[in-house]
């Protein structure tokens, strides 16, 4: 933000309202100043652009996309707002970092420690193992070995505490940190953590039930864990209304739970989906923006870099979206992709879309 001059005299930062104002002007100024070049040029036939012109038209796009996703930063504010306003037990039920003090939304980024259970955010989480430090802040104890977490877990979650039975859960279901997968018993402990309440147990009970077909208990444990500020279920509601799945397909619903689950959630790669494909459309309420579009849609797959699955699905949705806008520069490959192929064509459909080399 630039500093203003108040009414005071005094320098101030200044507004979201005032910048975007301020970018509208500068905008027109540039292109006003790109016709004035245009019209000096004494050529008769059509020579190559100018270096002049092509720096004041990429000078246009840079500030009419800062501009575009100042706007996107508002709607998606007051939508959240809005959300939040007609939801307000959201605010009582969610997790709060013990530190800060604050909901913990990106339960991505979130940590749960083994030792004694309490959650702490991101954003408290980050400088506490930037600092080595490997005692617990709660119980003042050391962090546990690999080892010793699995035992933990074990004890806990048959003495039914719901947050030892989700995390041991989620562990047989993937089959980490030596176990074994074992759909059955992770059924079992994300059941019994998912019926005394706990919001990641009912969003992962709804994953694994999505992955049985069992499409309306899923829809049922995604609405419970929404309730209490799991965004990633309520990103799963959204995929829901967009696809048309259980409730019905409502594309103003889709964005709007989209925008919430994006905004309290960055990194959640089907809510950004959403809103991706919503915006290259205009549908769902929304007027057609590439620029927001793009925005979202570079957001999704940056979780998926790694998983040839999920890159897959995503360059498709992609190639299609932007094939429609740019029918003959994205043709999609030959055959069943890989994981790499489908990221490779993903980062040429976006780097088509945004003028961009490369995509970082």
């Amino acid at each position: 933000m630039e500093q203003v001059e108040s009414d005071e005299g005094e320098e101030r930062e200044e507004t979201v309202e005032e910048k975007i104002e301020r970018l509208a002007v500068e905008i027109q100024d540039i292109q006003e100043q790109g016709e004035r070049l245009l019209r000096s040029l004494s050529a008769i036939t059509i020579p190559p652009v100018p270096e002049p012109l092509l720096k004041l038209r990429r000078a246009v796009k840079e500030k009419e996309t800062e501009r575009e996703l100042l706007l996107e930063d508002q709607r998606a504010s007051k939508v959240v707002e809005e959300y939040l306003k007609e939801n307000p037990s959201i605010l009582e039920k969610v997790d709060e970092c013990p530190i800060c003090l604050e909901p913990i939304f990106d339960v991505d980024k979130a940590s749960f420690f083994i030792c004694c259970g309490k959650p702490m955010c991101g954003s408290c989480k980050e400088p506490l193992l930037a600092a080595g430090n490997d005692i617990c802040p709660f119980c003042r104890g050391p962090f546990p070995s690999g080892g010793e977490e699995l035992s933990i877990l074990r004890t806990k979650a048959a003495q039914g505490k719901a947050w030892a039975q989700c995390i041991l859960g989620q562990k047989f279901y993937y089959g980490l940190t030596g176990l074994v997968e074992d759909d059955q018993k992770a059924e079992s402990l994300l059941r019994s953590a998912a019926d005394q309440g706990h919001a990641g147990a009912q969003y992962y009970l709804g994953q694994y039930e999505r992955q049985k077909d069992n499409v309306v208990e899923a829809c049922r444990q995604f609405e419970a864990a929404a309730s209490q500020g799991n965004m990633a279920a309520l990103s799963a509601l959204a995929m829901f209304y967009y696809q048309g799945d259980v409730v019905g397909q409502d594309d103003m619903e889709a964005v709007r739970i989209a925008t919430v689950s994006a905004r309290l959630q960055n990194a959640n790669p089907f809510a950004n989906e959403v809103l991706g494909h919503y915006f290259a459309l205009g549908e769902g309420g929304l007027e057609t923006s590439m620029v927001r579009s793009v925005h979202y849609l570079k957001r999704a797959i940056g979780e998926f870099d790694l998983n040839p699955d999920t890159t897959r699905r995503y360059a498709a949705a992609l190639i299609n979206i932007s094939s429609s806008f740019f029918p003959d520069c994205i043709t999609p490959p030959s055959g069943d992709n890989n994981g790499p192929e489908a990221l490779f064509w993903y980062r040429r459909a976006i780097a088509q879309l945004t003028d961009a080399e490369t995509i970082p």
